[in-house]
C-alpha cells in the first residue's frame, strides 16, 4: 500500500559494503534480523526465515528500478531508505518496527516520517519461489520511490499523478476507495492515485498482475483486477504513461526469470 502503518521507534541502521552478498547485519541492528545486504544505500534485511536469494532478487530489483533515474536514489538516501521482507512464517508483527494492526499486510510503502519499507517473501521475484504471488516488492519501492525521491526530483509529481487518477476514476476504468471521495482531498494525503501508478507500473512493465486492491483489505490471498499490459496502459492513459516512462526503467530485464506470473482472480464481493 501507498502508506505506511505508523511503525515503532526504531533507529537507522549502518551501511556496510556488501555487493551482491547476504551478510550479517552491522552492530546495532535489531536481533530480529540475522540477514543484510546493502542495494546503493537502500538496506534490505530479513531474519533467518527467508532464503538468502530472495535477498539478493531484492538487491537486484532495487538497482535496477533506481536505473533510469539515478538522481532519485540520491534524493531517497536522506530519508534512510530499508526494506523489511517478511518470511512465510512471520506476521508484520513479529518484525521490530510493526504493531499487531499491521498484521495481514502484504507490504507497506516506506514514508518521510516511517523507518522502513514492508514486503513479503511471497512477493519477491527469485529463483525456486514456489510461494511467490505477484512482485509486490515492486509495487512497494515504487510507493517508496514516490514518497521519498520524487517529491525532490519532480516536485510537480503528485499533481501530476492525482490529474491522471481523477481522470481515470471519471473515465470508469479506476475505482476510488469508498472512504477516499477524490473531491476535497490534497493529493499527497490520499493513497487512491498511489495505489493508481502502481497498478499501472505493473501494466508497464506488461506483468499484466493481479495486485491486492482495489479496494480489498490487503490480506494475503485477496486480490484485485489484473493491470492489463503497456500497450493497454498507453491507450486508456497516455499521461501516466509518460508519467511511469520519466522514472523507471524500459523493461525489467532477466528479474521475473524463476517465477512464474500467478494473476489471481478478481473477486467483487
Amino acid at each position: 500500500m501507498a502508506y505506511a502503518i505508523q511503525d515503532q521507534a526504531v533507529e537507522s541502521f549502518s551501511l556496510i559494503e556488501t555487493g551482491e552478498q547476504v551478510v550479517a547485519p552491522p552492530d546495532g541492528t535489531p536481533l530480529f534480523y540475522t540477514k543484510y545486504i546493502n542495494a546503493g544505500g537502500v538496506v534490505i534485511v530479513s531474519s533467518d526465515a527467508v532464503p538468502d536469494a530472495a535477498l539478493i532478487g531484492a538487491y537486484r530489483t532495487i538497482l535496477h528500478l533506481t536505473s533510469h533515474r539515478p538522481d532519485v536514489l540520491e534524493a531517497m538516501l536522506q530519508h534512510k531508505p530499508r526494506i523489511s521482507i517478511m518470511g512465510l512464517s512471520e506476521t508484520a508483527s513479529d518484525l521490530p518496527e510493526f504493531g499487531p494492526s499491521s498484521d495481514g499486510q502484504w507490504g507497506l510503502g516506506q514514508m518521510p516520517d516511517s523507518s522502513t519499507s514492508l514486503v513479503s517473501v511471497r512477493g519477491v521475484c527469485y529463483p525456486g519461489n514456489g510461494e511467490y504471488r505477484a512482485n509486490f516488492l515492486l509495487h512497494e519501492f515504487v510507493h517508496a520511490m514516490q514518497n521519498l525521491g520524487w517529491p525532490t526530483t519532480d516536485p510537480q509529481i503528485e499533481d501530476e499523478v492525482w490529474g491522471a487518477y481523477v481522470n481515470a476514476v471519471k473515465q470508469g476504468y479506476f475505482k476510488a476507495p469508498s472512504n477516499e471521495p477524490p473531491e476535497g482531498i490534497i493529493p499527497f494525503d490520499a493513497f487512491g492515485d498511489d495505489e493508481y501508478l502502481t497498478h499501472n507500473v505493473n501494466a508497464w512493465f506488461d506483468l499484466n498482475e493481479s495486485l491486492p486492491g482495489p479496494w480489498v483489505d490487503v490480506q494475503i490471498g485477496d486480490s484485485g483486477p489484473p493491470s492489463g499490459t503497456r500497450a493497454q496502459l498507453r491507450a486508456r492513459d497516455p499521461q501516466l504513461y509518460k508519467i511511469i516512462g520519466r522514472f523507471l526503467p524500459d523493461t525489467l530485464g532477466d528479474l521475473m526469470n524463476g517465477c512464474s506470473v500467478a494473476t489471481l482472480p478478481f473477486d467483487s464481493n
